[in-house]
Parts: structure tokens; sequence; C-alpha cells
């Protein structure tokens, strides 16, 4: 029993088997391939819950943001009143003071003046 191969068979033999062994060396490949791409699904999955989360806790601190922002205007505004009401206070109170405590210095210039004895100085001096 003799065989006889052409070429052309001898050709397509070489490539069926390089082919074949191409498939063989893949296949751990394309199965690692799959599981790749598996994961990176899961990953991707998981990335846009994660967006959705940092989406609102950012609407969350937006708010709180917003309130803090209310806060800090009224507690300006409070400030700004109460050294307005300081100004008008003391504008109010200076003059009466500056009254009474003239007519107190007064007084006491003029008690002493009349208490004066004759051998003292003058207070002026």
């Amino acid at each position: 029993m003799t065989f006889t191969i052409t070429i052309a068979e001898l050709s397509f033999l070489l490539a069926a088997i390089a082919f074949f062994l191409l498939v063989i060396y893949l296949i751990p490949g394309i199965i690692q391939l799959r599981s790749t791409a598996k994961a990176i699904e899961e990953l991707s999955q998981k990335g846009k819950e994660a967006i959705e989360e940092i989406t609102t806790l950012a609407k969350k601190l937006n708010g709180h943001a917003e309130d803090v922002g209310n806060v800090v205007k009224k507690i300006t505004d409070v400030g700004l009143k109460a050294a307005y009401l300081a100004d008008v206070v003391v504008n109010q109170l200076k003059g009466p003071i500056i009254t009474l405590a003239s007519i107190i210095a007064g007084i006491e210039f003029g008690l002493r003046h009349f208490k004066k004895k004759e051998g003292d100085k003058d207070v002026r001096e």
C-alpha cells in the first residue's frame, strides 16, 4: 500500500494542521478574552451604579451648600444690623453722656470753688 500525495494535497494537509494548531493555541486566549469581557461588563455596571450614587450625593451636597449659603447670608445680615444698632445706640447716648459728664464736672468745679478757703490756691492753676 503506497500513498502518493501530490504537492497540492501535501500543502493543503500542512495548512489544515497549521490551522488546527492555531485554533488549539487560541482557545485559552479566547476563553481569557471572554472572561475579561465579562469582568469589564461587571466593572462597567458597578461604575454606572457608583456614578448614580455620586450624582445623588452631589445633589444632596448642593442642597446643603445652598442651606449653608443661606445661613451665612443671614449671619452676615444680623452682623451688619448689630453694627448699625451699635452705631445708633452710641450716637443716641453720646450727646446725653457728654452733657451729663459736663454737668457733673461743672458741679464738681463749682463745689470746689465755693468750699475753697481763702488761703488755698485757685483750682484752675
